[in-house]
């Protein structure tokens, strides 16, 4: 027996969810069983192919070495012309990070901007992640639960919020739901972060994914005076199906983004040299690639919403943008399943049984805040699609 000791915020941090279910769904493939995989959160597509021809040419060019902390000086242009795009602010390189993955910038975006005990706020469900980087941080989560259409209400936030509120993390396009905050909304809620002078992280990496007309609004640029306390995030995983690649942007005030490039330096030295080359390419030149593989999520984006629409007793706002659905269980929690006998008391009992009985892979609701719900991800093919959905709509009318 080991006679290490964990420090209290690792011990008490919780693997991801949604990383242990793919885990799972691997073994099974891995032992022959074929698994209807709906967990993913990363597109079934390849990156732009100048994207990978750049990445070889940087390897056949020696290229694969350390770069400055805070990337290539053409990436942090490209990023703040891609971060203009996104928000409809202008950027400077000087306001902009290289990350390694998003994600990574979130983490360091809260190490930069929260002290011990600091409150940092965000609406649920929300990605698992958050809580868990919040506590990593040293900060206390909170979740605000949203209400119609996954949406936050502003006085909810107030009411969540005490004197030691410092961040506020908002995520539109929102994994896992889907929704797309509306200007409106995204006022009112810039309005108060400015009153109660709480910082905001705008996690934006599936701004480029939104349907049926809904226009993704940055949170930063509702109100001109909020960029000052704000970081914007960004990335190439999602819109460019460049997962395993670690890319990330933050950007905002200059002289916070030059602490957090310093605090980059001593946590990671510098992003990946290659995937640094390819993402250059990749923003320049893989705008049609992006548009092709919105264009397709698109269309399963409604065959998913549709289908849901015709299970009686399934709730589920459809999807305005990212690549998931969120459906809620409720009216089924209670009932058990007539075949295996399992009793259904959360969405997680229900993902568990599509599992074991019908092949299906889903996430719970749990892990995103929302028990009684599943997160069904649509970056796989409609024939996937069609066949898992098809078996959800058996199983649940043997829950009785």
């Amino acid at each position: 027996m080991t006679s290490l000791q964990l420090s209290a915020r690792v011990a008490a941090l919780q693997p991801s969810a949604t990383l242990a279910m793919v885990a799972r769904v691997k073994e099974l493939q891995a032992d022959g069983v074929e698994v209807l995989d709906l967990t993913a959160g990363e597109p079934d597509f390849g990156p732009p192919a100048c994207a990978e021809a750049a990445a070889k040419e940087a390897i056949d060019a020696n290229l694969g070495r350390y770069t400055a902390a805070a990337g290539l000086a053409d990436l942090r242009e490209a990023a703040a012309d891609l971060a203009t795009e996104t928000t409809g602010l202008e950027w400077s390189s000087s306001q902009l990070l290289v990350t390694t993955g998003a994600k990574l910038g979130i983490c360091q975006a809260l190490m930069a901007l929260v002290e011990e005990g600091d409150e940092v706020l965000f609406p649920v469900p929300c990605w698992t992640s958050y809580p868990e980087m919040v506590q990593l941080a040293g900060g206390v989560p909170v979740p605000v639960q949203c209400g119609e259409n996954h949406l936050p209400k502003v006085d909810d936030l107030a009411a969540a919020a005490s004197s030691r509120a410092k961040v506020l993390l908002i995520n539109t396009p929102c994994n896992p739901t889907g929704a797309v905050y509306p200007r409106e909304l995204l006022e009112e809620i810039g309005a108060w972060a400015l009153e109660k002078r709480v910082a905001l992280i705008s996690d934006e990496i599936y701004a480029a994914m939104t349907y049926g007309g809904a226009k993704h609004v940055s949170p930063i640029a509702v109100l001109p005076e909020l960029r000052e306390q704000a970081v914007w995030v960004g990335g190439m995983s999602k819109a460019f199906a460049m997962t395993g690649w670690r890319m990330g942007f933050l950007g905002g005030p200059a002289p916070i983004i030059s602490k957090i490039g310093a605090l980059q330096s001593q946590l990671a030295s510098s992003p990946p040299a290659i995937s640094q080359h390819a993402s250059i390419a990749a923003l320049r030149g893989g705008a049609e690639d992006c548009l092709r593989m919105r264009e397709a999520f698109e269309k399963r984006c409604v065959l998913v919403s549709d289908a849901l629409s015709e299970m009686p007793g399934v709730e589920c706002p459809r999807p305005q943008g990212a690549f998931y659905a969120f459906p809620g269980f409720g009216s089924f929690l209670g009932k058990t399943d007539s075949e295996t006998g399992r009793p259904i008391h959360s969405g997680d009992d229900l993902a568990e049984l599509l599992l074991e009985a019908d092949r299906i892979a889903l996430i719970g609701g749990s892990a995103f805040g929302k028990p009684d719900a599943v997160r069904i991800s649509f970056a796989t093919s409609e024939d996937v699609l069609k066949k898992a959905l098809g078996r959800l709509a058996a199983r649940l009318q043997k829950l009785s």
